[in-house]
């Protein structure tokens, strides 16, 4: 029984013509007394009639494996195309990506990016550290790309840190909201007026004018002065506040960052 399922083919060939063989059999045995001759005429005529149906069956079976075969092919054709376009649909869209991200961040250098100017690597964020995570993180590149550190992090909105250690596939960085962090800046309105910020171990950003004469204001957007290793240009944040500290004799800010440090996922590095 299994193998007459696994052969319904050849087992109903072999029926069709043990059928004719039978019918071939009754035509002889009915007709032999009257007309010998006729009978096996019309006996011939029955198992012709049935080799010719069975022929066809055979061949209308056989044209449908090689047409089901040619379809088969025909479908494995489509697949690998829509394969090569999926992936250079994907390729297209990671390079749109990272064309984004350049231009994002040219922004942020304040002028058109050209990799004669920066060397730039991306990176992903692959955990945080310490009891406040936005202000110490790991990325997942180091030493292979060329990271080292001191070097600047930045994000299409501004800047993010600078590199604190660097390995092979690994790189630790510390986010200007951190105590140890310590940025030179100016304001973009007079780019004479100068200060330092630092962040803090509630995660604000404070800092100080050089100047107690300046005429910092609420609302004034500062950017690193190239002093040190950061390079000019980069947006820090905005002046949130501003006092008089008559103990210091200077003007004493809070800077709200330019940077959303809740929501980082990727970042890049200047070499």
């Amino acid at each position: 029984m299994r193998w007459i399922r696994e052969h319904k083919l050849i087992t109903a060939l072999i029926a069709m013509l043990l059928a004719l063989a039978i019918i071939f059999a009754v035509s002889l045995t009915t007709d032999l007394d009257d007309n010998p001759a006729g009978a096996v005429n019309k006996g011939v005529a029955v198992v012709s009639e049935g080799f010719t149906a069975v022929a066809g069956k055979i061949k209308e079976n056989v044209f449908g494996i090689f047409s089901y075969k040619d379809l088969q092919a025909q479908i494995k054709e489509l697949e690998d195309e829509n394969d090569q376009l999926k992936r250079e649909l994907a390729e297209a869209m990671l390079e749109r990506e990272e064309l984004e991200q350049l231009e994002d961040l040219s922004g942020v250098l304040n002028y058109e990016y050209t990799k004669k100017e920066f060397d730039m690597v991306s990176t992903d964020i692959i955990s945080h550290d310490g009891s406040n995570w936005t202000n110490v993180f790991t990325i997942n590149k180091g030493t292979e790309s060329g990271i080292e550190e001191g070097d600047a992090v930045v994000n299409g909105m501004g800047l993010v840190g600078r590199v604190k250690a660097a390995g092979n596939g690994w790189s630790k960085v510390v986010a200007i909201t951190d105590e140890e962090s310590n940025v030179s800046f100016k304001l973009v309105r007079s780019r004479k007026q100068l200060g330092i910020i630092s962040g803090s171990e509630s995660g604000d950003i404070k800092g100080y004018m050089m100047d107690a004469e300046s005429s910092v204001v609420e609302g004034d957007i500062i950017v690193t002065s190239g002093l040190g290793n950061f390079p000019k240009g980069l947006e820090i944040g905005s002046v949130k506040t501003v006092v008089y500290n008559s103990n210091t004799l200077m003007r004493e800010i809070t800077v709200e960052p330019a940077v959303n440090f809740n929501e980082l996922e990727k970042v890049a590095v200047i070499k």
